[in-house]
C-alpha cells in the first residue's frame, strides 16, 4: 500500500488528478498478472461536497428569485433585481482570485450563504426609483437618480453592519482562522460587490 499526501498549500482535487494520470501510465507498465486498486480518494468527497453547495447556491438563487416576484408581481422588475446576482458572484470570483482564495468547501459555502443576501440592496433601491417614477412619470432618468440617492447612505450603513459580523472573523488566528477567513473575506467581497452593483448597475436599467 502506498499512501500520497499532499503538501499544505496544494489543492487536494488537482493532486489527485494528476496521481490517476501517473496511475494509468504505470499501469501499461504492470507486468500482466498485477494491476493497481485505489482504496482512498479524498478528492471524491471533496468534489461531492463542492457539487452540493453549488447546487445550494443555485437553488437559493432561484428560489430568491421566486420569493421577489410572489411579492412584486412584475417579470421585469424581478428580471431587473435577478441580474444583481450573477453579477455580484462574477464581481466575487475575481476579488476571490486577487487574494489568492481557492474554490473550496468554506469560500463556496460563503457564496452560497450570501446568495439571499446579494438582492437585498437593489430591492430597496429599485422599489425606491419605481416610487419617483410613479410620482413623475416619464423622467425616468431623474427617478433613478433621485430614488439611488436617497437610500444611498441607508444601504451603505446596512451593508457595512453586515460585514461588520464576518470582517473580524478574517483576522482569527489558528484552526479556527484557516477554517472561517476563507468563508469570511468571500462573504464580505459578496456583499460590497452587491453594493455595487445596486448602486450602479441596477439605476441604469
Amino acid at each position: 500500500e502506498i499512501a500520497i499526501y499532499k503538501e499544505g498549500d496544494a489543492n487536494s482535487v488537482d493532486v489527485a488528478r494528476r496521481v490517476n494520470q501517473e496511475l494509468a501510465s504505470l499501469h501499461d507498465a504492470l507486468p500482466q498478472n498485477y494491476h493497481l486498486d485505489t482504496i482512498y480518494n479524498q478528492s471524491t468527497f471533496i468534489k461531492q461536497a463542492i457539487d452540493d453547495v453549488k447546487t445550494s447556491a443555485i437553488i437559493g438563487g432561484l428560489l430568491a428569485m421566486l420569493v421577489i416576484y410572489l411579492f412584486l408581481r412584475d417579470f421585469w422588475t424581478t428580471l431587473i433585481i435577478s441580474v444583481s446576482i450573477p453579477v455580484s458572484v462574477i464581481a466575487t470570483f475575481n476579488l476571490m482570485y486577487g487574494n489568492d482564495i481557492s474554490l473550496n468547501i468554506m469560500s463556496l459555502g460563503g457564496i452560497a450563504l450570501a446568495v439571499g443576501l446579494l438582492v437585498d440592496n437593489s430591492i430597496v433601491v429599485l422599489e425606491n426609483i419605481d416610487r419617483h417614477r410613479k410620482s413623475q412619470p416619464g423622467v425616468n432618468a431623474r427617478a433613478a437618480e433621485r430614488g439611488t440617492r436617497e437610500v444611498a447612505g441607508a444601504i451603505v450603513a446596512s451593508t457595512l453592519t453586515t460585514m461588520a459580523v464576518f470582517v473580524p472573523l478574517i483576522f482569527v488566528e489558528g484552526v479556527a482562522g484557516q477554517l472561517f477567513s476563507d468563508q469570511a473575506m468571500t462573504v464580505s467581497f459578496a456583499l460590497a460587490a452587491s453594493l455595487i452593483v445596486a448602486l450602479t448597475l441596477i439605476p441604469a436599467l
